[in-house]
């Protein structure tokens, strides 16, 4: 008899949350980004996680609009009210909530404190089959309003090379990742 096991948001989740107080100037937050290698940073209090600030939040919210972002804090920026999840959830449950909220980030949440976060690199890594929840969702958030034609976020594996992106490219019907786009445009 063949045992099923199901995969948690535990197993796939990262632990080492890079957590910052609403305080912090959004120039700071981006150096730390940065020195971290991460594309947010929880927003935590003492009672839990707040908000959380994203690469993507920091260019549609400041550089755009052009301010300065060592005169603005995380905490006017941040996006509040978090979805969140318990580690012992299933990964499917985390990769369905994701795309339903249309979201890549989820802080992992148990007993009302932040034991860490789930992106969806982290559930395409883990388990590759529910990649399909992710793109289809991305598929159907390409025909709604909110990115511009040129510049619409889709997370997976690249077809050419294989390797797990945060963003990839269409071309020609296949989602790329910029190296193979590049290498494909050059020919």
């Amino acid at each position: 008899m063949e045992m099923e096991t199901k995969v948690t948001v535990h197993d796939a989740m990262t632990s080492n949350v890079v957590t910052v107080d609403h305080k912090l100037s959004i120039a700071d937050a981006a150096l730390l980004m940065t020195r971290m290698k991460v594309g947010s940073l929880i927003v935590k209090t003492k009672a839990g996680p707040e908000g959380v600030i994203t690469e993507s939040d920091i260019i549609r919210k400041v550089v755009s609009k052009n301010i300065a972002a060592s005169d603005i804090n995380i905490g006017q920026v941040m996006t509040k009210n978090l979805i969140n999840i318990d580690p012992g959830s299933e990964l499917n449950e985390a990769a369905r909530l994701m795309a339903k909220n249309n979201i890549r980030r989820l802080p992992v949440v148990k007993d009302g404190s932040l034991v860490g976060i789930l992106t969806s690199s982290d559930v395409m890594a883990v388990s590759p089959e529910l990649t399909e929840i992710l793109v289809v969702n991305a598929r159907i958030q390409e025909n709604q309003v909110g990115f511009p034609t040129d510049e619409r976020p889709f997370p997976g594996a690249c077809e050419l090379c294989g390797n797990f992106m945060e963003y990839l490219d269409e071309i020609d019907g296949k989602f790329v990742c910029e190296e193979c786009k590049e290498d494909l445009e050059g020919d």
